[in-house]
Protein backbone atom coordinates (compact mmCIF):
# COMPACT_ATOMS: atom_id res chain seq x y z
CA UNK A 1 0.00 0.00 0.00
CA UNK A 2 2.82 2.42 0.12
CA UNK A 3 2.52 2.92 -3.85
CA UNK A 4 -1.31 4.58 -2.80
CA UNK A 5 0.24 6.39 -0.12
CA UNK A 6 2.88 7.87 -2.42
CA UNK A 7 0.31 8.20 -5.18
CA UNK A 8 -1.75 10.07 -2.66
CA UNK A 9 1.03 12.59 -1.42
CA UNK A 10 2.25 13.22 -4.88
CA UNK A 11 -0.78 14.21 -5.66
CA UNK A 12 -1.14 16.67 -2.88
CA UNK A 13 1.87 18.34 -3.61
CA UNK A 14 0.92 18.80 -6.92
CA UNK A 15 -2.71 20.22 -6.54
CA UNK A 16 -0.83 22.55 -3.90
CA UNK A 17 1.83 23.83 -6.28
CA UNK A 18 -0.82 24.68 -8.74
CA UNK A 19 -2.81 26.63 -7.05
CA UNK A 20 -0.03 28.52 -5.53
CA UNK A 21 1.49 29.15 -9.20
CA UNK A 22 -1.45 28.96 -11.44
CA UNK A 23 -4.20 30.51 -9.03
CA UNK A 24 -6.14 32.28 -11.41
CA UNK A 25 -6.64 28.89 -13.65
CA UNK A 26 -6.73 26.70 -10.22
CA UNK A 27 -9.73 28.99 -9.42
CA UNK A 28 -11.76 28.91 -12.31
CA UNK A 29 -11.32 25.14 -13.01
CA UNK A 30 -12.59 24.51 -9.26
CA UNK A 31 -15.13 26.25 -10.21
CA UNK A 32 -16.38 24.58 -13.34
CA UNK A 33 -16.22 21.27 -11.77
CA UNK A 34 -17.79 22.06 -8.77
CA UNK A 35 -20.94 23.19 -11.28
CA UNK A 36 -20.62 20.59 -14.31
CA UNK A 37 -20.17 17.22 -12.51
CA UNK A 38 -23.28 15.78 -10.45
CA UNK A 39 -22.93 15.65 -6.62
CA UNK A 40 -22.35 11.97 -6.41
CA UNK A 41 -19.22 12.23 -8.49
CA UNK A 42 -18.27 14.77 -6.37
CA UNK A 43 -18.51 12.84 -2.96
CA UNK A 44 -17.08 9.70 -4.50
CA UNK A 45 -13.41 11.79 -4.74
CA UNK A 46 -12.88 12.62 -1.37
CA UNK A 47 -14.65 9.13 0.45
CA UNK A 48 -12.35 7.00 -2.31
CA UNK A 49 -9.65 8.99 -1.03
CA UNK A 50 -10.05 8.83 2.19
CA UNK A 51 -10.89 4.88 1.75
CA UNK A 52 -7.41 4.51 0.38
CA UNK A 53 -5.38 6.62 2.84
CA UNK A 54 -7.87 4.18 5.84
CA UNK A 55 -5.93 1.42 3.95
CA UNK A 56 -2.88 2.30 3.41
CA UNK A 57 -2.65 4.24 6.99
CA UNK A 58 -0.73 0.76 7.91
CA UNK A 59 2.12 1.89 5.54
CA UNK A 60 2.66 4.56 7.45
CA UNK A 61 4.61 6.00 10.94
CA UNK A 62 1.73 7.70 11.83
CA UNK A 63 -1.36 5.05 11.13
CA UNK A 64 -3.58 7.18 13.78
CA UNK A 65 -3.14 10.14 12.07
CA UNK A 66 -3.61 9.22 8.79
CA UNK A 67 -6.06 7.03 9.07
CA UNK A 68 -8.04 10.08 10.71
CA UNK A 69 -7.78 11.88 7.75
CA UNK A 70 -9.10 8.72 5.96
CA UNK A 71 -12.28 8.87 8.08
CA UNK A 72 -12.47 12.88 7.59
CA UNK A 73 -11.97 12.29 4.23
CA UNK A 74 -14.80 9.44 3.97
CA UNK A 75 -17.37 11.27 6.35
CA UNK A 76 -16.56 14.32 3.62
CA UNK A 77 -17.91 12.30 0.58
CA UNK A 78 -20.80 11.28 2.86
CA UNK A 79 -21.82 14.96 3.95
CA UNK A 80 -21.32 15.97 0.11
CA UNK A 81 -23.74 13.53 -0.99
CA UNK A 82 -25.86 14.06 1.81
CA UNK A 83 -26.16 17.56 1.69
CA UNK A 84 -27.14 18.57 4.89
CA UNK A 85 -28.87 22.13 5.17
CA UNK A 86 -27.30 23.15 1.88
CA UNK A 87 -24.11 22.28 3.16
CA UNK A 88 -22.53 21.70 -0.43
CA UNK A 89 -23.91 25.08 -1.87
CA UNK A 90 -22.33 26.98 1.33
CA UNK A 91 -19.25 25.84 0.22
CA UNK A 92 -19.25 26.29 -3.04
CA UNK A 93 -20.73 30.01 -2.09
CA UNK A 94 -17.39 30.31 0.68
CA UNK A 95 -15.05 28.88 -2.41
CA UNK A 96 -16.34 31.48 -4.85
CA UNK A 97 -16.12 34.36 -2.80
CA UNK A 98 -12.47 33.33 -1.56
CA UNK A 99 -10.36 35.48 -2.69
CA UNK A 100 -6.63 34.38 -4.34
CA UNK A 101 -4.60 34.50 -0.92
CA UNK A 102 -6.92 32.13 0.17
CA UNK A 103 -6.50 29.69 -2.55
CA UNK A 104 -2.89 30.12 -2.06
CA UNK A 105 -3.31 29.46 1.66
CA UNK A 106 -5.02 26.47 0.48
CA UNK A 107 -2.22 25.44 -1.91
CA UNK A 108 0.31 25.81 0.61
CA UNK A 109 -1.29 23.42 3.20
CA UNK A 110 -1.79 20.82 1.11
CA UNK A 111 1.64 21.02 -0.27
CA UNK A 112 2.80 20.37 3.56
CA UNK A 113 0.47 17.80 3.98
CA UNK A 114 1.49 15.94 0.80
CA UNK A 115 5.29 16.42 1.78
CA UNK A 116 4.66 15.12 5.71
CA UNK A 117 2.57 11.73 4.45
CA UNK A 118 5.22 11.12 2.31
CA UNK A 119 7.84 11.31 4.98
CA UNK A 120 5.84 9.13 7.16
CA UNK A 121 5.81 6.41 4.97
CA UNK A 122 7.78 3.48 6.49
Amino acid sequence: MKFVVYLLGFAWVAAGAIAILYTEDYKAYLKSVLTRLDRIWLALVPAVVGLLLLIGAASTSHVGFVGLIGVLGIVKGVLIYFNPRGLFETSQAWLDNLNDQGYRLMGILALIFGTVVISWIK
